[in-house]
C-alpha cells in the first residue's frame, strides 16, 4: 500500500502534462485492491488470532474495559505525536483525560536524539539539562494537573520516537539534588493499552529458569550473570554456557519454562526487520541466528523473557532507521507474541558488568512482588548506592514491555 501510495504522489507531483493517466488509473486500481486485501487479512485475524490483533490494536477495547483492567494505585499514559504537538492521554480506573502539549515532531525527536547520545557519556552530566525538559514536555503537563495523584505504577503507550526514550531516568528537582520518574512510579511499556484487556497470560505456574549466555557474544560477564539469576531457581533450572548455548537446544527447549534469560546481544537489519534477531550458538542444521520471524513461530509459555543483551528492545538499529509502523517488529513483540506476556529488554547497548549486578538484583526482588516493582526497586538500588553506576547509562536503558505482573 505504501509503496503504491508513493508512486501515485510522485505521479501527481509532476506538472499536469508530463503526468501518465494510464499509469495513475493502474496504480489507483493496485491500491484498492492492495486496500482490500490488507482489510481481509485483519478481519481474517481478529477471528482467529484475538491476542495478536488486541496487541496490534486491530479490535479496541472500549474505554470501560481498558479502565476495568487497571487495579488500583495503577495508571495509562498514551502519547500520540503529530507533526505540529503532543497529544498525552491518562487513563485511571476513575477517569480519562486528555491533553496536549506544543511541540513539532522534529524537535521532540532531536531532543531524544541529543539525549541518547549524551547519556553514553558516563563522565558526564550533559544530559541532565535536556533529560529535565523532557520531563517537562512528558510528565510535568498531567502531573501538575493532579492526573496522576494516587498511583504507584503507569503503564506508558509510546508513539515514534518515544519508543526509544527511557521515561525511567526523567528526572525532577529535589530540595537534596534529582529524583528520577522510577523513584515514584514502577514503569512497564505496552503496545497498545488493549494488550490489558486481552492480553494473554502463561499457562506455566511453575518456578523455573531456562538461561542461556554462548560464546559468541564475547561477553565477559554473561556467564556469572546467568549463573548468579539460576541461584533464584533452585529447584527447577536448565543454564546454557558457552558452545552448549545453541539456537536448536532454545528451539527444543524454551516452552518448558516460566523465565527464560537470554545473556547475549541483539542484532538488527534495517532493511527487513523480520530478520532481526539475537545471537546464540549454531549446530545441528541451525545458524545460531534466532530471528524474529522464527520467534514469531514459537509456542511459549513463559511469564518472563528477560534479553539481557545491547539494543534488544530496538526494532531495528537506530530509531532514524526504522520505517513508521516497523517498531512492533522489534524482538520484544516477537517474545510477547510467542506466549510471554512481559518482556525485560535494553535500550542501548549495556555494560555487561553493571547489568550482572542489576539483574541479580532485579531477580533478587522478582520473588518479593510484581515485574515492574522489582525492576524498579534493582534500578533504585543502584542509585542509591552512588558511585559509577548510579549514572543512567548503566541502569536507565532496561523497560519491562507487557504486563508488570
Amino acid at each position: 500500500i505504501l509503496q503504491v501510495e508513493r508512486a501515485i504522489k510522485a505521479e501527481t507531483a509532476k506538472p499536469s502534462r508530463e503526468q501518465r493517466r494510464q499509469a495513475l488509473e493502474l496504480f489507483s486500481s493496485e491500491l484498492a485492491a492492495s486496500e482490500r486485501a490488507y482489510q481481509n487479512l485483519l478481519d481474517d485475524l481478529r477471528r482467529s488470532q484475538p491476542q495478536y490483533a488486541a496487541a496490534h490494536a486491530l479490535e479496541v477495547p472500549n474505554s470501560e474495559a481498558v479502565q476495568a483492567s487497571l487495579p488500583a494505585g495503577t495508571g495509562i499514559i498514551e502519547y500520540v505525536i503529530e507533526e505540529q504537538g503532543l497529544a498525552i492521554f491518562v487513563v485511571t480506573r476513575q477517569t480519562l483525560r486528555a491533553t496536549t502539549v506544543p511541540i513539532r515532531e522534529v524537535d521532540l525527536e532531536s531532543r531524544v536524539s541529543l539525549l541518547r547520545d549524551l547519556i553514553l557519556r558516563v563522565d558526564s552530566d550533559a544530559w541532565i539539562k535536556l533529560a529535565h525538559s523532557l520531563r517537562q514536555i512528558l510528565i510535568d503537563p498531567i502531573e501538575r494537573a493532579g492526573w496522576l495523584d494516587g498511583l504507584n505504577k503507569l503503564y506508558v503507550v509510546p508513539h515514534g520516537v518515544l519508543h526509544y526514550l527511557p521515561l525511567a531516568i526523567l528526572p525532577r528537582d529535589v530540595p537534596n539534588g534529582k529524583r528520577f520518574l522510577m523513584e515514584d512510579f514502577a514503569l512497564s511499556h505496552l503496545p497498545a493499552a488493549a494488550a490489558l484487556v486481552n492480553g494473554g497470560a502463561s499457562t506455566i505456574s511453575s518456578n523455573s529458569l531456562f538461561a542461556l549466555a554462548p560464546a559468541r557474544a564475547r561477553l565477559q560477564y554473561a556467564g556469572r550473570e546467568a549463573q548468579s539469576v539460576a541461584e533464584y531457581f533452585p529447584s527447577h533450572r536448565l543454564v546454557l554456557l558457552g558452545p552448549r548455548a545453541t539456537e536448536g537446544e532454545f528451539k527444543r527447549q524454551a516452552g518448558q519454562y516460566s523465565v527464560i534469560h537470554l545473556a547475549t546481544h541483539g542484532f538488527f537489519n534495517r532493511f527487513n526487520p523480520l530478520l532481526s534477531g539475537v545471537v546464540l550458538e549454531p549446530g545441528r542444521g541451525e545458524d545460531g541466528k534466532l530471528e524474529v520471524h522464527e520467534i514469531l513461530g514459537l509456542k511459549l509459555h513463559a511469564q518472563l523473557v528477560t534479553l539481557s543483551a545491547c539494543d534488544t528492545a530496538l526494532g531495528s538499529g537506530y530509531f532514524t532507521d526504522v520505517p513508521a509502523g516497523d517498531d512492533f517488529v522489534g524482538l520484544t513483540r516477537a517474545f510477547l507474541y510467542a506466549g510471554s506476556p512481559s518482556v525485560l529488554a535494553s535500550l542501548w547497548e549495556v555494560n555487561d558488568r553493571s547489568t550482572l549486578r542489576l539483574m541479580t538484583s532485579f531477580y533478587g526482588h522478582l520473588g518479593k512482588g510484581d515485574k515492574a516493582t522489582a525492576l524498579a526497586d534493582a534500578q533504585r538500588a543502584l542509585v542509591r548506592r552512588g558511585g559509577r553506576l548510579s549514572h543512567p547509562y548503566y541502569w536507565g536503558p532496561f523497560v519491562l514491555v507487557g504486563a508488570m505482573n
